[in-house]
């Protein structure tokens, strides 16, 4: 099967390379706008296709972009502004010798809030510390395939008269109930006539160290066409955030929250095991309209 680069790491190149367009090729080379990585890259690398459940298969999460200030594309700039904005595509980003990701994460004993930069280390033989490019990695679902404009250099502008209608927006937040089924009406996942949007289920909360559950379906508006969402369940811990790109053509979610036992699995709720019973809920996350 033919590999294929995720539709938002294109995006950022074509988006980077009208806002600065003295740094396209040729004035730079075209293998330092890289996506696929050569013999060099090791397999856990982004740049290596892998498969990804409930979104495809043999995809490319990662792309490179030249570092040159003198031609307009200051690539740390760049990266900056994406970690600012916590772009919910971005997975991390590399650039000076230096990393951020979108999760907290320890390093030499030292704790890192998400959307930190942090050195970039181990420093092994012949390691790259990207000082001539800079690299971004975007999730692996389908959020990756979002094409609205990148928060940096060369983004489309909305007019200032467009409607706010036009730009990203999101519903909520909805009461996840705990006990029966929470079911959501959408408009038509990148499917309506009037709003064609790619749309993210968005669900998080502080449960005080509790772990809980969701069993999440959609389906397209016919009976019997119900399908789970990605995983079909979704394990999540206190304050972990669950981001969750719709498939296209969605136009209803049905929720239910689940139980998790002493042992951290998840079971199916019943009086002796009840599931959590704090406070839930979830938003609907919309891009914005593009063209």
């Amino acid at each position: 099967m033919a590999w294929r680069v995720a539709k938002s790491v294109l995006t950022l190149h074509e988006q980077l390379q009208r806002g600065a367009p003295r740094a396209a090729p040729p004035a730079t080379p075209g293998d330092s706008w890289g996506t696929i990585g050569d013999v060099l890259h090791d397999t856990t690398s982004d740049h290596v296709p892998h498969d990804f459940p409930g979104w495809g298969d043999n995809i490319v999460t990662a792309g490179d972009f030249p570092n040159r200030p003198d031609l307009g594309l200051d690539a740390h700039r760049v990266l900056d502004d994406i970690r600012q904005s916590r772009d919910a595509r971005a997975k991390y980003g590399i650039s000076n010798d230096q990393i951020y990701s979108n999760h907290a994460t320890t390093q030499d004993g030292v704790l890192y809030p998400a959307w930190t930069w942090r050195p970039y280390l181990p420093h092994d033989a012949g390691r790259d510390r990207h000082f001539d490019h800079g690299h971004l990695s975007v999730v692996g679902d389908a959020r990756a395939d979002g094409t609205q404009p990148w928060p940096t250099i060369g983004a489309i502008r909305a007019p200032s008269d467009q409607e706010d209608d036009d730009l990203g927006a999101s519903f909520g937040p909805i009461e996840i109930r705990q006990e029966g089924f929470t079911s959501l009406s959408l408009p038509p996942v990148e499917a309506g006539l009037a709003d064609p949007r790619p749309a993210w289920f968005n669900a998080t909360n502080d449960t005080n160290g509790s772990e809980y559950a969701l069993r999440i379906w959609w389906g397209g508006g016919s009976a019997g066409d119900w399908k789970a969402l990605g995983p079909g369940l979704f394990k999540l811990r206190s304050g972990e955030r669950l981001s969750y790109g719709l498939p296209k053509g969605c136009v209803v979610l049905t929720i239910s929250r689940q139980a998790i036992d002493a042992t951290g699995e998840i079971v199916s709720p019943s009086p002796d095991k009840p599931a959590y019973a704090g406070h839930l809920t979830c938003c609907i996350e919309r891009g914005a309209v593009i063209g």
